[in-house]
């Protein structure tokens, strides 16, 4: 095998899950997505969280308990505030980004990337609070940028991850054809909105296909039907 001229391998193609490079951040990103209310709920807890220290640490001096609080214990008390708010804000960290070789995801903590040929399916379990990647030998992998708090947004872009995910991962590591229906799967166990949404549109998506076929199939009977005698 001949190398490059920086001693890499110059048969190796992105996503290849043998290639022990770093993956290409080069790569334009297709797809971004990051939890939205999370982020919300998270900013608005951290704003409340440095406020209340800094109100704190401004009075401290003021407190008549027969302790003496000196400038130190009030930047303590204030950055004790800011180190709070700055583990909050870990829950808004979540992102996922989608590229022509795989997907990096970034949890609370870290940046991993999945080539599309590791990708067996993009997932979201009953009840779970946020989709996962399912990998091979029954490895799972956490997708908290899709979250089910944010519904509706969240369906979309599990639904583009999924479109990009058939678009480059090789056949066999694509998903195999759902087997429960909406119904069915009403039956077996409650689901939750997120989900539902998630089985409706996917018979939806089967019906329009049956639809199509059936629709071609007129229409080359159609013409058969028409085509002179010889």
């Amino acid at each position: 095998m001949t190398g490059a001229a920086d001693g890499t391998s110059a048969s190796s193609s992105p996503g290849d899950p043998l290639d022990d490079r770093a993956p290409d951040r080069s790569l334009p990103v297709l797809f971004q997505v990051r939890p939205r209310k999370i982020t919300i709920l998270a900013t608005i807890a951290a704003v409340v969280v440095v406020g209340v220290s800094v109100l704190a640490g401004v009075l401290l001096k003021d407190v008549d308990e027969g302790v003496s609080f000196r400038t130190t214990d009030q930047v303590g008390t204030i950055g004790i505030g800011v180190v709070l708010a700055a583990a909050i804000m870990t829950t808004a960290r979540p992102r996922l980004r989608a590229t022509e070789a795989g997907l990096w995801v970034r949890n609370m903590l870290g940046d991993k990337f999945f080539a599309w040929t590791m990708v067996i399916r993009v997932a979201y379990p009953p009840n779970a609070p946020w989709a996962q990647l399912q990998l091979p030998d029954d490895e799972i992998h956490p997708v908290m940028a899709i979250q089910s708090l944010d519904r509706a947004r969240a369906v979309r872009a599990l639904e583009e991850v999924r479109r990009l995910h058939d678009r480059f991962a090789p056949p066999p590591s694509r998903p195999r054809p759902m087997a429960a229906t909406v119904e069915d799967a009403a039956y077996a166990r409650p689901l939750g909105r997120l989900e539902k949404i998630d089985l409706e549109k996917a018979a939806a998506h089967r019906r329009d296909l049956r639809a199509k076929a059936e629709k071609l199939a007129r229409k080359d009977a159609a013409k058969g039907g028409d085509a002179p005698a010889s």
